[in-house]
């Protein structure tokens, strides 16, 4: 529900009907069974029959489970994943015949450090977590001929694989990454870590893809349109909006951390036909935060100017639990607010899924 102020007339700073305030608040509405059934008995018998038929083909989506000494394949009626067993983690996702990844998805623990970070020296405070997302290995670095297989559990309707990453810090860190796929050619995703006390918290707790430069559109279901974090998000609204990839990128005189929503339900990433990846948020863990920018977090680091960011080559998608706020009060010294940081007293949980469209 939204309520919204509006100029009844014309002013010297604004024209009649500009918006000058407006709130939201979301309602959680649930419908009983005997309203659902209600509503099945006033359907035509045509339309139950689609329905008796839609059902029957969800149910009937059989997987093929492929086996190999390298890797294990998951097979629909429309869509293959690929499993590396030599650890490496999910290869490859095909989709109507069309592959969707460019790179292996990752744990993601970075953003790229904005001016107020720098002002804080966040970089320097936060500098192994840059170390974990860059080099987490699903293999074991300590003993190099080790390569812990993942576990495997299959059943009639579905296939779970977990890998367990190792996070180069000190001290070691691990954390794990679940993939369930179902027969509709959803992949369900968990990640999940132990907070080790000596680390403290991260800048941001997700997964990062990466996708061919042709899924330059983004439609998303969440706070909009402007970019939004945990502190800088009571000026948007609730919606269902649509921009390019590009569009993400803030005018920033420096290049850095940009173009994040959040609150969201659900995003999609496409080309211009429409082809490409549906996200979806867990319903029962909530909204998440969702980015997609043309550039890695560490490209955009590394650039001190908009011309020394590197040729469009990819589309790089996060969807994570959350991100550390973006403020500080200021810009030299102040730090982000407590109560704007990713908690890591108890064990760290981030479930979404992904599917082709």
């Amino acid at each position: 529900m939204t309520v919204s102020f509006h100029l009844k007339e014309e002013t010297v700073w604004a024209a009649a009907g500009h918006e000058v305030a407006f709130g939201q608040t979301v309602y959680n509405v649930t419908e009983t069974k005997a309203s659902v059934a209600k509503a099945v008995e006033a359907t035509t018998p045509e339309v139950k029959t689609a329905n008796v038929k839609l059902c029957s083909q969800a149910v009937s989506d059989s997987l093929e489970v492929i086996r190999s000494a390298h890797n294990l394949g998951v097979r629909g009626s429309h869509f293959e994943v690929i499993f590396s067993l030599t650890g490496k983690g999910l290869v490859s996702y095909k989709y109507g015949g069309r592959e969707m990844l460019e790179a292996v998805p990752m744990p993601n623990f970075w953003r790229a450090p904005t001016d107020n970070d720098r002002g804080s020296q966040m970089p320097q405070r936060y500098a192994q977590w840059k170390l974990a997302s860059l080099y987490a290995t699903a293999q074991d670095f300590r003993s190099p001929l080790k390569a812990p297989a993942p576990q495997i559990e299959q059943k009639e309707d579905r296939v779970t694989v977990t890998f367990s990453y190792l996070l180069p810090t000190r001290p070691v860190a691990s954390c794990l990454l679940f993939y369930e796929v179902t027969g509709d050619g959803k992949v369900k995703v968990t990640l999940s870590y132990d907070p080790v006390p000596e680390l403290g918290d991260m800048p941001e707790f997700g997964v990062l893809f990466r996708l061919s430069a042709d899924y330059d559109h983004v439609e998303w279901y969440g706070l909009g349109p402007e970019e939004t974090y945990a502190d800088r998000k009571r000026g948007a609204k609730l919606g269902i909006y649509r921009n390019l990839v590009q569009d993400n990128m803030a005018k920033y005189l420096v290049p850095q951390e940009c173009g994040a929503k959040e609150d969201v339900r659900w995003a999609k990433v496409t080309d211009r036909a429409g082809r490409g990846l549906l996200f979806e948020m867990d319903a029962a863990a909530g909204p998440m935060m969702f980015s997609a920018l043309p550039y890695t977090p560490h490209e955009l680091e590394q650039a001190a100017h908009i011309y020394e960011l590197p040729p469009v080559h990819s589309i790089i998608v996060r969807a994570a639990l959350g991100q550390m706020g973006v403020g500080g009060d200021d810009s030299w010294g102040a730090r982000t607010h407590p109560e704007y940081l990713l908690d890591v007293s108890e064990n760290l949980r981030f479930r979404f899924s992904f599917r082709g469209i």
